[in-house]
């Protein structure tokens, strides 16, 4: 694995975690940089404020190595027009090879490498730097103690949910022995790890969850910061991917037992800059992903998806703003601008949470609870207009299908889209993705191999016990 040499010592030290911090961000984006190791034995973490530290910097290490970027490339969200793509694929540029042609599913692609890296050298490596020093700095628990323990296992396992949903199949039965994720947990880089099988990636991500919750607060200061909501609320995404609906919607509840206000977005109109604000009373927990080249230079929305909201439907004025014929994405959680250029948004929400649960309920045949979540979303969607009427249902399969159209309009550009087609297509939705350029035809069939991304090559060379994903 690629990693990182922080020699950081004399910073720390001397300058603090500012100064620890400042070093990593000016590094970082050096490949030289990122082709050596750490050493533990550099960074001096000696009290519980030191570990906090690490774990609070929000915009350098913990909450903005998201893969939902990543995962926009991917969908059918993204629309790339045939002459900006052909400009895009013959450029001598890497960056934009590489997601050129992951844009269309080549089978050769090689993967935008710092959705790999970053997690790893990022959440997971601090995360693992604070539970390895945790019990040097203080031999017992306390409540601070635990905080920070069940923080860092958060983290961790946030990163290798978003690594699982890129870099392995979809968790099922017959999958869950094949090839998982590298499991790091430890923060000694030269350590020579394999890859975990799917169930156990599956399994380590859901015991560290359930040891969150069971560490943190129900609410935290900034929703940049883990808290039970948030541990709940990451159980229910992590089931929901695996296809155990009752699990789903267990932990959505809980999640919304704690946390369920919603936004009207009666009170978005007129839309401002940005339409919707950042650690809004929605958010659970912060996290956004930066946009790779391609999704950052025209972030245009599918057509067809723009022309399926209602025209009272106020996602359609929120969300997305015309742009020469075309209809670019404006409504991020993140906040960051009129065009949400700057990221991906693929933290955890309250409307997530009860369309997760209305989800499970509509899955267990209870259509009178599903549509009264659904309802109680869209309500606060709906325009004030008078035009409001709650959504029907003829039985469980009728609201199952309704609630998973709201689901693709309600959580666009949110990193979300590519998890559904993987796991809905185990269901035997039979979506095939599919893409235009110049009147050549690209498609993606479900359950096709190349819906699991390709190990980077440099991995592959540093660590050759490593297996590749097959094509």
């Amino acid at each position: 694995m690629k990693s990182v040499y922080i020699k950081i010592k004399h910073v720390f030290s001397k300058y603090g975690f500012m100064g620890l911090l400042l070093s990593f961000l000016l590094l970082s984006g050096c490949k030289k940089f990122l082709d050596q190791k750490p050493k533990i034995s550099d960074i001096i973490p000696t009290t519980l404020d030191d570990l906090q530290k690490l774990l609070d910097n929000a915009n350098g290490t913990m909450n903005s190595r998201g893969v939902g970027a990543y995962e926009e490339l991917l969908t059918d969200n993204r629309l790339i027009l045939a002459a900006d793509w052909q400009s895009y694929a013959s450029m001598s540029s890497p960056s934009y090879q590489q997601e050129s042609q992951n844009y269309i599913w080549s089978g050769n692609a090689l993967p935008v490498e710092n959705f790999w890296t970053f997690p790893y050298i990022n959440p997971i490596y601090y995360s693992n730097i604070v539970l390895d020093y945790l019990p040097q700095v203080q031999a017992g628990p306390n409540e601070k103690y635990n905080t920070i323990k069940g923080s860092a296992l958060f983290y961790r396992a946030f990163a290798f949910f978003g690594l699982s949903q890129l870099f392995c199949k979809p968790y099922s039965t017959d999958n869950a022995g094949d090839p998982g994720i590298i499991l790091r947990l430890t923060s000694n880089t030269s350590e020579k790890t394999n890859r975990a099988t799917i169930q156990q990636t599956y399994d380590r991500i859901i015991g560290d969850l359930k040891d969150a919750v069971n560490l943190l607060p129900e609410t935290r200061t900034f929703a940049t910061q883990p808290s039970k909501t948030a541990a709940y609320a990451l159980l229910a995404r992590v089931y929901l991917s695996m296809r155990d609906y009752a699990n789903a919607g267990q932990y959505a509840n809980s999640a919304l037992q704690l946390k369920n206000t919603l936004i009207n977005y009666n009170t978005l109109i007129p839309v401002g800059s940005p339409p919707i604000k950042s650690l809004n009373q929605e958010v659970i927990f912060h996290n956004y992903s930066y946009l790779s080249i391609v999704l950052l230079l025209k972030p245009n929305i599918d057509s067809n998806l723009y022309k399926s909201y209602d025209p009272n439907d106020l996602r359609k004025t929120v969300f997305f703003l015309p742009n020469n014929g075309e209809y670019s994405f404006r409504g991020s959680y993140d906040g960051n601008g009129t065009y949400s250029i700057r990221s991906v948004f693929d933290g955890l929400a309250v409307d997530e949470m009860y369309l997760i649960r209305a989800e499970s309920y509509a899955r267990a045949g209870n259509k009178d609870a599903a549509m009264a979540d659904l309802n109680t979303l869209m309500q606060n969607r709906w325009s004030n207009n008078g035009s409001w009427s709650p959504f029907t249902a003829t039985d469980a399969a009728d609201a199952l299908n309704k609630i998973l159209t709201e689901r693709r309009k309600e959580l666009v550009w949110r990193g979300l889209r590519w998890s559904d087609i993987r796991r809905l297509n185990l269901e035997g939705a039979n979506i095939t993705l599919q893409r235009n350029i110049a009147g050549t035809i690209y498609t993606l069939p479900p359950n096709d191999l190349r819906s699991v991304m390709l190990i980077p090559l440099s991995e592959i060379n540093n660590n050759p016990g490593v297996q590749q994903n097959p094509r």
